[in-house]
């Protein structure tokens, strides 16, 4: 095999390996990133979810604290209504009786207003306690729903943000999708050509027959030789034609043909193309380069079709 053949073999294994390692790790770099969109994705959901869960709860604390304010205004009004009350029983405790009647008149007045006041500081009191609380809500309130306005803000960023990669991302994906598509196209055809090569670079054809029989095939020709007695020619030698009809040879796989069938085990045969007898074994060998037996065993196949990928075999 030529170096030039050997070189360009490396270069396609060589790209069918780079493709092969160029598609994977494309595989595993969009995986990668994709588990890192979905898992952001899921955190700021998750966020997003807490946060809506707590401006619902900060509105219904909302509600009710309006609820208490408008409670709080009802009893301003009923507070205002007992003290026009007790501003018209004053009049009773400054009667000017003298009998007994006017003064037990006049001091149930006063224990009346002074019940009723009474009464009325304590509901104040209560009152005064209730808005109070409910101020340092309304206060801790409004501070908790800046902080959540921020973080509603900042998570619809985020969340924008990363629908924005993600929908980039889905495209990057559509072109990896048809790049491997192109890859796989590519790496199929880049293996078929390499089978072919190697199938070509392996292909042998080997022929056994007789004198006539090749010479008729135009497998052989003669060379060489004298005349004798003017009539024929003595010593030719039969030697490879320039030119073979593959159809006259049996086509095999240089890795696969070790053992090549002899028709006849009781007639000699010598190889006549470029091929080295001294690699192969068979059961006799004459000095001369012929060999009898059954068949012949190729015992290194490289060496042996690195002379030719034609096998000539001729009985003597």
């Amino acid at each position: 095999m030529s170096f030039s053949t050997l070189y360009n073999r490396a270069l396609t294994a060589a790209a069918l390996l780079a493709l092969g390692a160029a598609s994977a790790c494309t595989d595993t770099a969009s995986k990668v990133r994709a588990d890192s969109l979905a898992a952001e994705l899921a955190a700021a959901t998750t966020q997003r979810d807490s946060l809506q869960t707590a401006a619902q709860s900060a509105a219904a604390d909302k509600d009710r604290a309006l609820n208490q304010v408008v409670e709080a205004t009802k009893f301003a009004d009923q507070v205002d209504a007992e003290l026009r009350q007790v501003r018209t029983l004053t009049s009773k405790v400054s009667v000017k009786k003298s009998d007994e009647s006017g003064k037990t008149e006049a001091a149930d007045a006063k224990k009346d207003i002074l019940d009723r006041l009474s009464q009325m500081r304590q509901r104040l009191a209560a009152r005064q306690a209730q808005v109070k609380a409910m101020m340092d809500t309304m206060v801790a309130m409004r501070a908790d729903s800046g902080a959540t306005a921020t973080l509603m803000a900042d998570l619809q960023t985020r969340l924008s943000n990363r629908e924005k990669e993600i929908a980039s991302f889905q495209e990057e994906v559509k072109l990896l999708k048809t790049q491997n598509a192109v890859l796989v196209a590519e790496k199929a055809v880049l293996t078929d050509t390499v089978k072919a090569m190697d199938v070509r670079e392996n292909k042998v054809y080997y022929v056994v027959g007789t004198k006539r029989q090749l010479l008729a095939d135009g497998i052989v020709t003669e060379e060489g030789g004298s005349r004798g007695l003017l009539i024929v020619k003595l010593g030719k030698t039969l030697v490879p034609s320039r030119t073979f009809d593959d159809g006259r040879f049996t086509m095999g796989d240089r890795r696969q043909v070790l053992t090549i069938a002899l028709p006849r085990a009781d007639r000699p045969y010598h190889i006549v193309s470029r091929h080295d007898v001294a690699l192969v074994d068979v059961a006799k060998k004459e000095k001369d380069g012929s060999f009898r037996g059954e068949s012949i065993k190729i015992t290194d196949p490289a060496k042996f079709w690195a002379a030719s990928k034609y096998l000539i075999i001729a009985e003597k």
